[in-house]
């Protein structure tokens, strides 16, 4: 995984992949990050601009004393309020380029052509989010069913069947949509040759006479020892045959 790195003062946020794969992983890495920095207020909606304070004010009068307008006339209470004001708009402008610049580089350039119009930062957050959460949502869905159609052929490698199998659900859980457990043992069992279903039930009924149902992790396991033993047999065999 990219990481992209602006300078040593900011945390390290991975880099969005334009289909949307990771985009639970960056969101939520992004807003630890900005949150780290105190400025999480700038996307989440909980903070604002500063407001410039109201500020006495004087007439403005012609040569004949006719009042044509007015204009500022602040006292000492009224130059604290500017003074302040400037200071607290300056951090509220740094912050707001900050989280910019975050987003700016930690996407490809193709989307931030797309939100580079966008206004303040929490509008730029908040494109993105509309824009990945659905396409993070359809990803998925296509992976989740690309994942329930896998299949290990007759004799095939049920150790690259089963890596496989662990890649997607380590990709859907990057999407924040990974398979229960019993979703995911049932993919695992249905996606086994038919050779293997003796050995399938002699497991589920020693599990279900203990009391101590499998987790996929431990089923795949028991499996892979059982492929390897078969492998070793097939090997002896024809060992045998080649010495006869």
């Amino acid at each position: 995984m990219s990481i992209a790195k602006l300078s040593d003062d900011l945390m390290k946020v991975p880099k969005l992949d334009v289909s949307g794969t990771n985009w639970v992983i960056y969101k939520d890495r992004f807003l630890w990050a900005v949150d780290a920095r105190g400025l999480l207020h700038h996307v989440d909606g909980s903070g604002w601009e500063p407001r410039r304070p109201p500020i006495a004010r004087k007439p403005i009068l012609d040569g004949d004393g006719k009042e044509i307008g007015t204009e500022d006339a602040p006292d000492e209470t009224d130059k604290q309020r500017l003074a302040t004001y400037q200071i607290e708009l300056k951090a509220w402008r740094q912050g707001e380029a900050i989280i910019k610049q975050q987003i700016a580089a930690t996407i490809p350039d193709s989307l931030f052509m797309k939100i580079r119009t966008q206004g303040t930062s929490m509008d730029i957050w908040q494109a993105l989010t509309a824009d990945f959460q659905n396409k993070s949502r359809m990803v998925s869905v296509d992976l989740r069913r690309r994942l329930q159609q896998q299949r290990c052929a007759e004799k095939g490698d049920v150790r690259a069947h089963f890596m496989i199998l662990r890649t997607m659900r380590e990709d859907l859980a990057a999407m924040g949509h990974s398979p229960t457990d019993d979703d995911f043992y049932a993919i695992v069992i249905g996606s086994l040759p038919p050779s293997y279903d003796p050995f399938i039930s002699a497991i589920n009924a020693t599990s279900s006479v203990i009391g101590n149902f499998m987790s996929p992790d431990e089923a795949m396991k028991a499996i892979t020892d059982e492929y390897d033993r078969r492998v070793i047999g097939r090997r002896s065999k024809k060992e045998e045959n080649a010495a006869f």
